[in-house]
């Protein structure tokens, strides 16, 4: 006979689950922020005052902001500071925030004897 096992993120059962599911919820948020936030922050401090006029295929032209800030002026490592932070810090983040989860896990199995 099989043993009917109900798995839920939202409602966790047991110590070891609870622990388990707030410490990726913890890692979401973190990964949430960096990613999101970031965006947000670019689009917060941008120079709306800055514009830029695209003439289209058609002939239309249209004004957009430009999107220059102090984020997409600075260097950083001889990058944009923007690009570098997009491109390397949050692949760099990605893998400390899977480390991290590893570590967390293996002491969490060993507290429970798994």
């Amino acid at each position: 006979m099989e043993k009917d096992i109900n798995i839920n993120f939202f409602a966790p059962v047991g110590e070891f689950m609870t622990k388990d599911v707030a410490m990726k919820k913890k890692i979401l948020v973190i990964w949430f922020v960096a990613v999101y936030g970031f965006l947000f922050l670019l689009r917060l401090v941008a120079d709306s005052a800055d514009t830029v006029q695209v003439k289209l295929n058609t002939g239309e032209i249209i004004t957009q902001v430009s999107g220059k800030s102090f984020l997409t002026e600075t260097n950083f490592l001889g990058f944009p500071f923007h690009w570098w932070y997009s491109a390397q810090f949050c692949i760099a983040l990605f893998i400390f925030l899977c480390y991290w989860y590893c570590k967390f896990i293996d002491k969490l199995e060993a507290e429970h004897g798994k």
